[in-house]
């Protein structure tokens, strides 16, 4: 059987899995990491561990590819990681496509890993069943994926889907790309963090300082008000983000992912009740939002379906 292997880079762990051309995960691990390491340092233990995983878990299977999942701006025929990708900056200007693929002998892809979740929810998750959709992806910052006509959308370097940083308020807030009033700066977890100790505060209450977002979603569930007001809030910056990406490529689906989504309905109903009011009508009308369905598996399923996807073009 024909195996991809699933890397996904995070802040402090890689998270790595054998995957059937199916979806099915055979095997899977993950490798502590230290950002602060070398580029050999962080690198060379993830090509050990896939190693070893292959050896224990499908000695007997075939190795066709490996994919990659970073954040970042990722040449896409290099696979050189070019910037945006602080928290590992040894990532930067190196190629793990080009290492992994040496070392295996096989085609290697590494690609951005919000574009890697829309490949994942295209083959196996939510997106199956469409032929164009967008996904942001919702976490500490926001990311995106475009699929256009069945197929994922790049760009001419790889790009494309930088929707966190679609400006949704032109006198807003400065972000850290440079530019203000970015959808990240409004909707993503440390803007929804932000804004939540914000209402306490105003309504005299002290935030406890352990707080975090998954704790503002586990809030807004159980009823509290000003966590539901502040995915409200979240909601609606989302739908004018979705509302825009509808009018320019006319879209069958809006899909959320991300830790918040895991909020769903709270979250997902001011995105649908919003959308009408930033797109036109005959555009809007159909269109289905809806979460991901990949979620913790969308790194390492994420990563092996775009490698499989390059791997037959």
């Amino acid at each position: 059987m024909e195996l991809a292997a699933g890397i996904d880079f995070g802040g402090t762990f890689a998270k790595i899995g054998l995957v059937e051309r199916s979806g099915r995960i055979r095997a899977r691990t993950q490798v502590a990491m230290d950002a602060r390491e070398s580029f050999e340092g962080i690198v060379r233990p993830v090509a050990e561990t896939l190693r070893g995983l292959i050896a224990k878990e499908a000695p007997a299977e075939r190795l066709v590819t490996i994919g990659i999942g970073t954040p970042g701006f990722i040449d896409k025929t290099e696979g050189v990681l070019i910037g945006g990708c602080e928290n590992i900056p040894a990532l930067q200007k190196r190629s793990v496509q080009q290492y992994l693929g040496r070392t295996f002998d096989v085609p290697a892809f590494a690609e951005n890993d919000a574009t890697s979740a829309a490949a994942g929810e295209l083959a196996f998750g939510a997106g199956r069943s469409l032929s164009s959709f967008v996904l942001i992806t919702v976490g500490t910052a926001i990311g995106g994926g475009l699929v256009l006509d069945g197929k994922v959308y790049r760009g001419w370097r790889g790009f494309a889907g930088e929707i966190g940083h679609l400006c949704v308020n032109r006198d807003g807030l400065w972000c850290n790309c440079g530019s203000r009033g970015c959808l990240e700066q409004y909707a993503s977890g440390t803007a929804i963090l932000r804004v939540y100790t914000e209402k306490l505060r105003k309504r005299g209450e002290n935030p406890d300082s352990s707080l975090t977002t998954r704790g503002v979603v586990d809030r807004a569930s159980a009823g509290d008000t000003c966590a539901r007001d502040t995915l409200e809030e979240a909601g609606m910056w989302i739908a004018q983000a979705f509302g825009s990406l509808l009018n320019v490529l006319d879209l069958e689906a809006c899909i959320v992912g991300g830790g918040v989504s895991e909020a769903g309905e709270v979250l997902l109903e001011p995105i649908r009740r919003h959308l009408p009011d930033h797109c036109w009508p005959q555009i809007g009308n159909g269109v289905s939002v809806r979460i991901a369905e990949l979620r913790n598996d969308a790194g390492i399923l994420g990563a092996a379906a775009q490698a499989f996807e390059r791997l037959t073009r």
